[in-house]
């Protein structure tokens, strides 16, 4: 067994005799034919062209690597090509006899070990010719590499190896060798690894990676897409983030616009590997690491071997630059994902109309977003957005907290609710927490509609009764059952034949006991009214308490059920309490919550007593497939959680107090703004004409597209849709409601 040097780096590569290696070649494998000299930095790779025309690739491996070593490299081959069969790397062609490799002597008398492998096809790419969306596919191939190694495990990849970042700090004994101008910048990188990296990549994720994935062990086709992975010379067993920094500090290295384009990178390792918190952080460092270790070995094989490459003079620029611009101020940059590179607004509109049809947008120039940030959404030509709309994103879009939750989950398991398993479980545990005692059982899926679907198959299975009531502009979901809960959506329809339409308050309750009269007298018999707390759709009117507690009574007296639909006006959004129906003490049967619930990952609820639930779940034995996934249910877990540690209900009380007396100051100075009303961060501002007095629609459209121009976004809500609808994430804050209030007064004046 042949022995490893203490330093691979400390013995010069293979010499080998071709007129040995020829014969080799016919002895062993039983070909021969031309050999084409390759890159190879410890090695000597050739290209073999047999007479038959077929390709293969000759690897004579540096003197240092041992029996152990090549096996490593071997097997990881294999367990790639079984645990990630899309990934094209070599396969290993036998001799003769069955042996993975043979012995070669060089003409210096020291003997390598050799071997065989298939040829893969393609070119290595020229720095300058990866683009931001090659660069972003650079990133993934990256990060698929490191998950198909996952889990793979081999003696010698515990060897310690020069080249990982990890052991940096070794090699300051080798500075001496660095001219002496580049020393300064060299110690600073070491200094900041000692102090800011070293302590922290113990407690980082750890495994056998590549190491290695720059352009010269990368093939790829005329267009730029993978063909090929090589060189697997410099695996060793390290933090996973390293890889990451070794190939965006390898493929940018010489770019003027490197440091630029590296979140591209980084962005594309992301979306396959979420990068955990203190990886992010680290990227920068480690980018400046490789730079500094790539100056150092080449420095010191110089002075011993006379080595003399070119990378190190491209890695210097690069560190430099790096260090100009800042370490933490890089840090800091590519820390944030970078929005995906995709088409142009105008290609993009052509697209979506030619494949979603009629489907509309929400303004008349299309808005084309490519990321968000709390209540910031960022367009593609580069502006900013206040998002004053969205509800969905509760906590404020990309919050790190559920981000990190749902990253992690996917990485680790994500299967359906009928396996045991802690997520689900909690998250059901803390969903009934925060219910009266009463409700005690909880059904997942996956939005709002299924949610009030389901609730609707409870409520006729408990009743017998088909009949339903809601309010007058109500929308409640886009399945069949919902769609009838939704005159919003009716475009003037009449109503289906089982459902009755109520005003919403102020309007009196006495609509609701007249609507039950009603579809007794049909034979429907009333199963279930479902109520939106806030009456979003309706023109939002909350809280009305009075109002929906004599709706409850009104539906109980016939022997129905009272749905509060919670979707939108849930999650703290009242200010109140968690639920709108808690604050109004209202006797709901049934609770359906959604949207919000997973900050913009698809996860929603039925809650319910056992004694609704239980019979119809043994009945039907309901079940969804979606409902509970335990990747949804760690996002409602990092909501609920969030919720409570950043008190945003009583924050969402203070700011909706305060953008409505801002929104009822803007309204008493402009004419065509009339009434102003709210319940916490569900607002509303009535525009009419103002020589009329009468509802304006038009004008009310003009003010929202006049504020998209103004960096702020708001909806249009209530059955002529002339009602401003503002309802923020609850992260809003003081600064965010002046400016909503500046700009309203603004677009209005100009608008009058």
């Amino acid at each position: 067994m042949r022995t490893a040097p203490e330093d691979s780096l400390s013995v010069a590569g293979p010499d080998p005799d071709l007129d040995v290696v020829h014969g080799t070649l016919d002895a062993q494998w039983g070909t021969d034919g031309a050999l084409t000299p390759l890159h190879g930095e410890r090695d000597c790779n050739y290209r073999l062209d047999s007479p038959a025309g077929s390709l293969l690739l000759l690897k004579v491996h540096n003197p240092a690597d041992t029996d152990e070593i090549l096996d490593l490299q071997q097997s990881a081959l294999r367990h790639l090509r079984t645990a990630a069969p899309d990934l094209p790397v070599p396969d290993i062609v036998p001799t003769r006899d069955g042996r993975p490799w043979v012995e070669i002597s060089g003409r210096d008398g020291r003997v390598s070990l050799a071997w065989l492998s298939t040829w893969l096809p393609g070119r290595h790419p020229e720095p300058d010719e990866l683009q931001a969306v090659h660069l972003r596919e650079w990133g993934r191939t990256s990060a698929r590499l490191g998950r198909g190694l996952r889990g793979f495990a081999h003696p010698a990849a515990t060897h310690p190896l020069t080249w990982d970042l990890k052991l940096l700090p070794r090699l300051r004994g080798w500075l001496p060798a660095v001219a002496a101008d580049r020393r300064a910048a060299i110690e600073v990188v070491l200094d900041r690894f000692d102090e800011r990296v070293a302590p922290v990549l113990p407690r980082l994720r750890a495994q056998v990676v590549h190491n290695d994935l720059a352009l010269t062990n990368v093939l790829v086709d005329d267009d730029l897409a993978l063909t090929g992975i090589t060189d697997f010379g410099d695996l060793t067993h390290t933090a996973l983030v390293c890889d990451l920094a070794v190939a965006a500090a390898d493929v940018l290295s010489g770019r003027a616009d490197g440091l630029d384009l590296a979140g591209e990178m980084i962005a594309g390792y992301h979306s396959v590997t979420p990068l955990e918190p203190e990886e992010r952080g680290l990227v920068a460092d480690l980018m400046a690491a490789r730079y500094a270790a790539t100056v150092l070995i080449t420095a010191w094989r110089t002075r011993e071997q006379g080595w003399a490459p070119e990378i190190d003079d491209d890695a210097y620029a690069q560190l430099e630059a790096m260090l100009s611009a800042g370490l933490d101020t890089l840090a800091d940059r590519f820390e944030a994902p970078k929005p995906p590179v995709g088409r142009a607004t105008a290609a993009l509109t052509k697209a979506r109309v030619g494949s979603f049809g009629a489907q509309e947008l929400v303004y008349d120039e299309p808005l084309h977003l490519v990321r968000g940030s709390g209540v910031m959404l960022e367009a593609a030509d580069g502006r900013r957005f206040l998002d004053a709309y969205n509800n969905v994103p509760v906590l404020g879009h990309s919050h790190p907290a559920v981000v990190e939750a749902v990253g992690a989950q996917l990485a680790t398991l994500n299967t359906n609710s009928r396996y045991l398993q802690d997520a689900p479980v909690e998250l059901a545990e803390r969903l009934l927490a925060t219910f009266p005692e009463r409700f005690d059982r909880v059904l997942f899926v996956s939005s709002g509609s299924e949610a009030n679907d389901l609730a609707w198959r409870i409520a006729r299975h408990a009743t017998g009764a088909t009949g339903g009531i809601a309010t007058e502009w109500a929308y409640h979901g886009v399945t069949e059952a919902t769609y009838a809960f939704s005159p919003e959506s009716w475009r003037g329809a009449p109503a289906p034949p089982h459902m009755r339409v109520v005003p919403p308050p102020p309007a009196s309750p006495e609509a609701v006991a007249e609507a039950v009269r009603s579809l007794s007298a049909a034979g429907h018999g009333v199963a279930a009214m479902l109520v939106d707390g806030v009456f979003t759709s309706d023109g939002v009117h909350g809280p009305a308490h009075a109002w929906t507690r004599a709706a409850a009574a009104a539906v109980h007296e016939a022997g129905g059920l009272y749905v509060a639909d919670e979707v939108q006006a849930g999650h703290g959004r009242t200010g109140s309490h968690l639920w709108s129906f808690v604050a109004g003490d209202v006797p709901a049967d049934l609770v359906t919550v959604g949207k919000p619930m997973g900050n913009g990952y698809p996860v929603a609820a039925v809650v319910g007593p056992a004694a609704l639930v239980d019979p119809f779940v043994n009945s039907t034995d309901y079940f969804s497939t979606f409902g509970g996934s335990t990747a949804a249910c760690v996002a409602a877990l990092a909501v609920l959680r969030t919720i409570e540690d950043e008190r945003l209900v009583d924050r969402a009380a203070v700011v909706g107090a305060q953008l409505l007396d801002a929104l009822r100051t803007v309204a008493e100075d402009a004419a065509a703004l009339a009434a102003a009303r709210g319940w916490g961060l569900a607002l509303a501002v009535d525009v009419v004409d103002p020589a009329t007095g009468r509802s304006d629609a038009e004008r009310a459209g003009r003010i929202v597209e006049g504020l998209r121009d103004q960096g702020v976004l708001i909806g249009r809500t209530g059955r002529d849709r002339a009602t401003l609808k503002v309802r923020p994430p609850l992260v809003f804050a003081d600064t965010h409601v002046d400016q909503l209030a500046t700009a309203l007064a603004a677009t209005s004046l100009a608008i009058g």
